[in-house]
């Protein structure tokens, strides 16, 4: 701009201003259509200028939204079912991402963190960098390099050791304290735990094999080297556990005890068909039924055997145990009328999918079928059958709803199916590797299966098959361990603090076991390990979609409103706000110097 030019815009503004200050709201109109005029004139943008405008502009204010989502509050839609009840799919929330630091944006770090402000039970919001986690690269505002959040239930702090049995988790803090009740909270409900996705947890076996077998084999159980599996020279398969490299005091000599291994099973159901071919037509010491709850238990390196896996690779696998319980129709009815199942379509042809899965993941061969369902989007929880509607909201269906109609068959595969919904999870033989994700454990000498008091110990069925197992393990010389109960607690009522430390498993310096409440379908720290403490980022404060009964405070402790990392972004925040509304009062205040 020419010096002439500055001079006549620098007098057009001064009469605009000396119009507005003597209040002359004609003489101060046709002063700034003036200086619209001569802004036409002196002020015109190319179309670079335009561009370079808008794309400044853009980038501040995906600066300003990355900032404010990684430091102050971010929104956050829940993929997966990987937390039902507390959270499902297309749930929205609210997340506090100061509640216990403040984060260093873009980065798995903190300016500040105040672990004493993390608490047990609580959820947790954290990042997938650096863990072993697939697929965890993602893009924020399609410009920024990141990676994805988990949502978990954060179970065991630094220091903590915790043992599972029963469905609980019991566990003891670095000082010994008992620090149960801060884990398994009276408000979780029917929320339960299991120790194990799958008894080989990840087995990692070479890439060639040698004379036709895979050998050695590495299990990993909550990402940790465990044990090892491998073909001696005389050709036998031999078992050693190894040492868990998060926690150098474990004394840990057999795998099923693990953690708790040994307390529960994985259950399905087979027919009385079934149940002599696998075995070999032996009716010994069980009732003969229609139907059987096979409870497959104690995997244990000493009866580890050879077998071809999933992806046909010959190699040893961990051995286990099975044990058949007789499945009469009130038993069955009773599993029935508590079904909880994945979210699961229905198509046209009564073909059924899980939900999330694209059609490559489960080709229409492998899914089931069901009969006079109406296509659509469904869900179980504990025997409640809901329609899934617009945006993840759910529709409670009535008691005559064809979906309620009750068959053997029907029991059976919702049950054994009602969770991967893939038939190669249909029994087929006793050596199958594809389990069914449904797990079975004692409380009070009760048999829970599926989360539900399916028999009650003082059942004579129940009470024949103590007595069976008392007998299999009695005539075995230590080769067959029992299903049962392990008490963890004294005489007293007092947890055992020994046995815990004995046979728990310690969470690590600056680590946090993490785990999703629906444990039968959550990849968490059982399969990707301990989450480091940089990688932890914040809490669900408020969930504000759907409406109903889970409408705002999630279910977990209260965290305090005011702590320190929250104090400090929240006066950076206001302050820069603060500061921004000075400079621009500053800048638009009268009378300004043109000089």
């Amino acid at each position: 701009m020419t010096s002439s030019a500055k001079n006549e815009m620098k007098k057009a503004f001064e009469a605009a201003q000396k119009a507005i200050l003597a209040k002359d709201t004609p003489l101060a109109g046709q002063h700034i259509e003036d200086l619209e005029a001569l802004s036409k004139i002196y002020l015109r943008k190319n179309a670079f200028d335009k561009l370079r405008d808008f794309f400044g502009a853009l980038i501040f204010a995906l600066v300003i939204a990355v900032f404010v989502r990684q430091m102050w509050f971010e929104y956050y839609e829940i993929p997966t079912g990987s937390m039902r009840p507390t959270l499902k799919e297309k749930d929205r929330l609210v997340v506090s991402k100061n509640q216990f630091g403040v984060n260093i944006p873009l980065l798995s770090k903190h300016f500040l963190f105040k672990p004493d402000l993390v608490k047990r039970g609580g959820i947790v919001v954290f990042s997938g960098r650096d863990m072993d986690i697939p697929d965890v690269n993602t893009m924020y505002f399609f410009l920024f390099p990141g990676k994805k959040q988990y949502i978990k239930r954060l179970i065991g702090k630094p220091g903590d050791t915790l043992y599972f049995a029963s469905g609980n988790i019991y566990g003891i803090d670095k000082d010994g304290k008992d620090i149960s009740a801060e884990i398994q909270r009276e408000t979780l409900g029917k929320i339960n735990h299991i120790p194990y996705i799958h008894f080989e947890g990840r087995a990692i076996s070479p890439k060639s094999p040698v004379q036709g077998i895979f050998s050695p084999v590495v299990i990993y159980q909550m990402n940790e080297p465990v044990a090892k599996l491998y073909v001696s020279s005389n050709r036998q398969i031999q078992g050693e556990m190894l040492p868990i490299a998060s926690d150098r005091t474990s004394k840990i000599t057999k795998y099923e005890d693990l953690w708790g291994f040994k307390n529960y099973a994985m259950a399905r159901i087979i027919d009385r068909k079934q149940y002599l071919s696998f075995n070999g037509a032996n009716l010994e010491n069980i009732k003969p039924s229609d139907l059987y709850l096979e409870l497959t238990h104690s995997p244990s390196l000493q009866n580890a055997t050879l077998e071809r896996d999933y992806y046909g690779r010959v190699r040893p696998t961990v051995g286990l145990s099975k044990s058949y319980i007789p499945l009469n129709e009130t038993h069955l009815k009773r599993l029935f009328d508590n079904l909880y199942t994945a979210r699961f379509l229905v198509d046209q042809n009564g073909s059924i999918r899980r939900y999330g899965y694209k059609k490559s993941q489960q080709p229409q061969m492998f899914q089931a079928k069901i009969e006079n369902v109406p296509a659509g989007t469904y869900e179980f929880y504990h025997g409640k059958a809901y329609k899934v509607g617009w945006q993840g909201t759910l529709i409670k269906l009535p008691n005559d709803h064809s979906i309620y109609a009750f068959s053997k068959e029907k029991a059976k595969m919702f049950f054994n199916l009602g969770i991967e919904f893939d038939t190669r999870f249909s029994p087929d033989s006793s050596t199958q590797s594809l389990l069914p994700s449904r797990y079975a454990f004692f409380r009070d000498q009760n048999l829970y299966v599926m989360d539900t008091l399916t028999y009650n110990k003082d059942e004579k069925v129940i009470q024949n098959f103590r007595k069976n197992e008392e007998l299999r393990t009695s005539y075995s010389n230590g080769t067959y361990s029992a299903f049962s109960e392990q008490k963890v607690t004294k005489k007293d009522g007092t947890i055992d603090a020994d046995f815990i430390k004995q046979y728990g498993i310690t969470v690590p310096a600056k680590s946090y076991l993490c785990l999703g409440d629906n444990y039968a379908m959550s990849a968490d720290t059982r399969d990707f390990g301990f989450v480091p403490e940089e990688n932890l980022k914040g809490v669900p404060d408020f969930l504000f979609w759907p409406f109903g009964e889970r409408f705002g405070y999630p279910n977990q402790p209260l965290y305090g409103f005011i702590t320190l990392p929250r104090l400090i972004v929240w006066i950076l925040a206001f302050g820069t706000i603060i500061v921004s509304i000075i400079i621009h009062r500053k800048r638009t205040k009268l009378p300004q110097n043109f000089d």
